[in-house]
Parts: structure tokens; sequence; C-alpha cells
């Protein structure tokens, strides 16, 4: 131990950094205008959907991730793997912000010093994550096998939704024009553009979340992770609230629609919950039986 910084201590305190930068980012996009400290230009209705797409996704991906951290915080080679796929995540989001390029050069969308900014940020982020995975003394959790243990429980539902936030990331890159997410005369700008693939980065990192839970994590994990996406749910939906009128119909979020899905959702993830835990104490009965 020694300096301010205990480098060599068991709290995973660069998985909270990545995931209070991710909340420190929504709270400050929601609180003030983005485009304006992007750009130096207030946003137009179109750019405030994508606004609120991306405060919302840094939101989902903050939660989740401080979620299972604290989760996993006592076993040292689960936080390993965790923090290998926070780097991925980190990596990702890196590559999204030299994409979107300096102001003062051509094509660039920030201005200089939020780039600047930015940039040394992720750097930061993926040298400490990078600390952490490449310890020489590193535990790493063993791979759970993916067919165990499925049912009406957690681990199924989370599976599920891997698997759809996989697909929505290949729809929403490749198959879906952002133009249809908004409301008649409203049009893509480049800032918009620009948030639109954030949001995607953002839903990778969502992905690379549930992956690590399907994969490493117990079944209270699971739970937890459940938990944390139906109350996210809710969230959203207020969240999307403000934009709606800015939206087209082809997106099925009218006031009405929105909160059927989060019950619909909400009523799923209690059925998962609920199911796992059945599961659970018919397994504990069956092995004091044997005992």
């Amino acid at each position: 131990m020694g300096g301010i910084i205990d480098f060599d201590t068991t709290c995973p305190w660069e998985l909270y950094l990545f995931a209070f930068i991710h909340l420190i980012g929504a709270v400050v996009m929601y609180l003030f205008d983005s485009c304006e400290l992007l750009t130096s230009k207030s946003c137009t209705n179109a750019e405030l959907v994508m606004e609120s797409f991306v405060v919302l996704s840094l939101l989902y991906v903050g939660v989740i991730f401080f979620v299972l951290t604290y989760h996993n915080k006592s076993s040292p080679a689960k936080i390993t793997r965790l923090s290998n796929i926070a780097l991925n995540g980190a990596i990702a989001l890196l590559v999204s912000v030299i994409f979107s390029g300096n102001a003062s050069y051509f094509g660039g969308i920030e201005r200089s010093w939020m780039h600047v900014s930015d940039m040394l940020t992720m750097i930061i982020l993926v040298a400490v994550l990078s600390a952490r995975v490449a310890k020489s003394d590193a535990e790493w959790a063993p791979k759970n096998p993916l067919g165990d243990d499925t049912g009406v429980n957690c681990k199924t539902l989370l599976l599920l939704l891997l698997i759809l936030t996989a697909i929505k990331i290949v729809v929403c890159t490749d198959f879906v024009d952002p133009m249809k997410m908004l409301a008649d005369g409203l049009e893509m700008t480049d800032v918009a553009n620009c948030m639109y693939k954030c949001t995607i980065v953002l839903i990778l990192e969502v992905f690379l979340a549930l992956l690590y839970a399907v994969l490493f994590d117990d079944e209270a994990g699971h739970e937890l992770v459940v938990f944390t996406i139906m109350i996210m749910t809710a969230v959203s939906a207020g969240l999307i609230h403000s934009v709606q009128k800015y939206m087209s119909s082809w997106m099925g979020l009218s006031s009405n629609a929105i909160w059927i899905q989060v019950g619909i959702l909400v009523l799923v993830c209690l059925i998962a919950i609920g199911g796992g835990r059945h599961g659970s104490s018919q397994r504990l009965g069956y092995q004091n039986v044997s005992n």
C-alpha cells in the first residue's frame, strides 16, 4: 500500500470508475444541453430524441455494471472476468470517440476541448482496466455451462435478452434507417447520427454485461440483473416520455403502448424471478433428502 491510490487493493475501483463514468455522462446529458457542449449549438428536436437514447443507454450500462461489480466484489476471479468484459466495452467507446472526430478538423463533430477530454477519459479507462486484467496473479473464474440450470428462471431470461440484444445491434446497424424513428418533418443531422451510433456502441456494452452474467455469474447475480433490468425499464419509460412527440408511430412508443410494454416486461421478469426461486428451493430440498 502507499500513495494516493492503492493499485494493489482488492477493491474493484476500476469497475466502479467504469460504471460511474457512464452514470455521470448520463446525468450531464440529461441536465444540460449536450449539443451545446458538443458543438456550441442547441439540440434540434431530432437530436433531442437521439440524446434521450444515449442517456438511457448510459444509465443501463452504468447501473448494470455497478450492480455486477458490487455483487461480485468479494470474488477476485469473477472481478477479473468482469474487468475483461468492461475493458472490451471501454475500447469500443474509445473507438467511437475517435470516429466522432474533432470539430477543428474536417468531418469532426465534437468541439476540440470536449473531444480531447473524452479521448483522455477513455484512454485512462482502458489503461486502468488493462492493468487490472494483466496482473500476474489475476484469478479467472471458470465459465458456467451454458445449457445447465435453464428453465423458467432468470438465467434463461438473460440468455433470451442476450440473443435479442445481439439481434438489435445488427438490425440497428444495418437494417434500420434512423429517420424512421423521427416524426414527420424532422431530419437527422450529423450530431443526431453520431448520437445514434453512440447508442449502438452502448447497446453493445449492455450485451457484454449480459454475456458476463450468463457465462460467469451465479443464480443470485442473475436475479439481481433481472431485477435491475425491471427497474430500469420503468425508468426508461419516464425518460422517453418527454420526447415522444418527436418520435414516429413506427417506434410503437405512444403513451399507452410504452406502459403496456413496460408492464409485460416487468411481468416476465417477476415470473423469471419467482420461477428461479422455486427451482432453487426444490433443488435444495432434493439435496437435503439425498444427504
